[in-house]
């Protein structure tokens, strides 16, 4: 469904209400307009009063009011928010909706003519998506959607056609449907034509509460764990895998004891803060010493392309209890990396392994990435990313450099437009392609001292809102909002494409490439053998 506008506004303080924004953006409806935040200059009770969604839909207009968190009655009083000394009493969400709807269609009527001569119908939705309100006699059961039946957004879409169908009785005398002329003239009188394009910190929240949104509903790939004790989720970067891999963890913990590893050690020294509170062995692989002699009741595996050997396959075989072939384990495999880095992917060993295992994938929805980043990936290495599914974006920027020197001039540039459009630095990654801190353009940027290394950093409660740079090596597994690629030379694509797929898919919103002379003519290579070839490279 398309909103007005398009990016919610970073003074929108209601979780709820962001909650209700993108679940209303997700309701595949090409005919309906959703006004987020309608200020009403006169009210009949207040100074000016604002209506949190109208939606102006062909069967009717539907005013929704959203209360999120604590909602409480008591002897026919409303309290909203945590509870307090100085907490008063406000109005019924119901009569504040319905107060809304009727001062909103006296003015209206003023600019497009009385809706009941125009015989266009109205009715309200009084949304709590935090709570579930006891049945009173002050609203019917189609007027109210709660914390059950909203489910995280994903009920919207039947409580409107359900206040639909209610509110149309209530207007017989209503045409069957609102003129899309008529509905055209309505969304104009009250928000005229503008085209103002949000700042990318409002579009870096509303992608945000999509992320949220699709990996909750990756949770029910979590089902399989019942009935499928050793399991192979495969998919592309992005796709929600490592999400999926701590919850999974979270949820064995309950039941027995829980390994979780993987090749890189800043990815598990970051789960192992976010499973602190659940009994979790969490170590990287060259450190599986440590537990050497125990077994475990569930093993889970993150990033597993990078330990598909039967050498490594066999230390983990010892930490199962019941061993690989009889023991609960989960493997999160990227099938990317088959093709981008055969080296270090032995086929057999992924033959064994799918021989003893449910292979579920690959995973099809990215929900990590914009459609631009999805589709430039794709055209550079012939990735599988999975569809898109985070919103929209701009394309990669691609910016030529002459030298270090003239990088890191650039890279500021960039940086303080970033910063101008309210992001956060740390909201920003420098993602080094070479690797060496030393010899990297970060150093001669003007804010050089004040640039995290994300291994210094990462799995730690330090958040001094900095920069970070980092390593592709350090920062597999891992992402930000807005990585700017740097020192990136022709060599680093020679032989393989995995630090081009590891790097661009690193960035959910935005992406900044900084292309040392003779980089992007190699790029073109590359698209144009994905191309002819049907793939990237070998």
């Amino acid at each position: 469904m398309r909103i007005v506008p398009s990016g919610i506004s970073n003074s929108t303080r209601s979780q709820a209400e962001r909650s209700v924004f993108a679940a209303l953006k997700a309701i595949p409806d090409t005919q309906s307009v959703a006004l987020h935040s309608v200020h009403l200059p006169r009210h009949a009770r207040k100074r000016v009063g604002e209506i949190d969604f109208v939606v102006i839909m062909p069967e009717l207009l539907l005013f929704i009011e959203v209360k999120g968190g604590r909602v409480r009655q008591q002897d026919g009083k409303w309290y909203y928010g945590p509870s307090s000394a100085n907490e008063r009493p406000g109005e019924s969400p119901f009569a504040q909706a319905s107060g809304g709807m009727h001062s909103f269609e006296r003015q209206l009527g003023e600019r497009v003519g009385d809706l009941r001569t125009l015989k266009v119908p109205s009715g309200y939705l009084v949304i709590t998506p935090d709570v579930d309100l006891d049945r009173t006699t002050e609203f019917e059961p189609e007027q109210y959607l709660g914390s059950r039946a909203y489910a995280g957004g994903r009920g919207l879409a039947e409580g409107i056609a359900r206040a639909t169908r209610f509110w149309r009785t209530r207007n017989s005398w209503a045409e069957s449907t609102v003129p899309a002329p008529l509905r055209a003239r309505i969304l104009k009188a009250v928000r005229p034509d503008f085209d103002l394009v949000p700042n990318l910190r409002a579009r870096l929240t509303d992608l945000d509460v999509a992320f949220e949104r699709l990996t909750e509903e990756q949770l029910d790939r979590l089902d399989e764990l019942e009935s499928n004790p050793r399991l192979v989720w495969t998919g592309g970067a992005g796709t929600g895998k490592t999400f999926l891999a701590a919850e999974a963890a979270r949820r064995s913990s309950a039941t027995g004891s829980v390994l979780f590893t993987a090749a890189s050690p800043t990815l598990t020294s970051h789960l192992a803060r976010i499973l602190s509170d659940h009994p979790v062995t969490v170590l990287p692989f060259d450190r599986l010493a440590e537990v050497q002699g125990r077994t475990f009741d569930q093993l889970v595996v993150d990033e597993a392309q990078d330990l598909m050997t039967f050498d490594r396959l066999g230390v983990l075989d010892s930490l199962s209890a019941g061993g690989l072939e009889r023991g609960r384990w989960i493997f999160m495999l990227d099938q990317n990396n088959q093709v981008l880095s055969p080296t270090t992917f032995d086929p057999e060993a992924w033959d064994y392994l799918r021989g003893i295992s449910t292979v579920y994938g690959p995973m099809k929805r990215n929900c990590r990435n914009t459609v631009q980043i999805v589709k430039e990936v794709q055209a550079y290495t012939g990735a599988d990313l999975g569809v898109a599914s985070a919103g929209e974006g701009e394309r990669p920027f691609f910016q030529n450099v002459r030298d270090v020197r003239d990088e890191a001039v650039l890279l500021d540039a960039y940086v303080n437009d970033l910063l101008q459009q309210e992001v956060s630095p740390q909201d920003i990654t420098l993602l080094s392609v070479a690797g060496n801190w030393e010899s990297s353009s970060a150093r001669f940027s003007q804010r050089a001292s004040k640039i995290e290394r994300f291994t210094d950093v990462v799995g730690s409660a330090r958040t001094r809102r900095r920069l970070t740079w980092s390593s592709l090596a350090d920062f597999k597994g891992h992402e930000n909002h807005v990585v700017c690629l740097i020192d990136f030379e022709p060599q680093h694509l020679d032989g393989r494409l995995d630090a081009l797929y590891v790097a661009c898919t690193r960035a959910r919103a935005q992406l900044w490439i900084a292309c040392r002379p003779g980089v992007r003519k190699r790029l073109g290579d590359l698209g144009v053998a994905v191309i002819t070839r049907g793939g990237a490279p070998k």
